[in-house]
């Protein structure tokens, strides 16, 4: 009863599992890193004002290395990266539209490590601008 509407649930090094959770019946979103042996959340981010964090249908994150977390708000087209003390590093909104004049939806950001991206270009080459 804790979770409504979780999604992207990945289990992390230490054991833990990381979700985004959509909040449909509370109207704003959150991502936690749960504790499944003990039953608790141990770390959650949660947006300054609740309403501007809220992706109904959608929504992704990632752990990365450095310890922050990667989090999509699909719904708004917007995918931000915040520390474990919650505080915003950097921010993306979409710059497309859609019909209704709202950002376009992002259904999932991931960070990729360089050396990942490097072997890809040097296996394909680099795209044409």
């Amino acid at each position: 009863g804790e979770l409504q509407g979780p999604h992207d649930a990945q289990v992390l090094d230490n054991g833990n599992i990381l979700v985004f959770d959509n909040g449909v019946g509370r109207g704003w979103s959150r991502v936690v890193e749960l504790d499944p042996i003990e039953r608790e959340i141990v770390w959650e981010y949660r947006a300054p004002r609740p309403d501007a964090f809220f992706s109904i249908s959608r929504g992704a994150c990632q752990r990365l290395p450095n310890g922050n977390t990667l989090i999509t708000n699909s719904d708004n087209g917007v995918a931000f990266e915040v520390t474990p003390a919650g505080e915003n590093v950097w921010e993306f909104r979409c710059p497309q539209r859609n019909a209704q004049g709202r950002r376009a939806t992002i259904v999932r950001t991931k960070r990729y490590e360089r050396a990942y991206i490097d072997r890809i270009v040097e296996q394909f080459g680099r795209p044409e601008p």
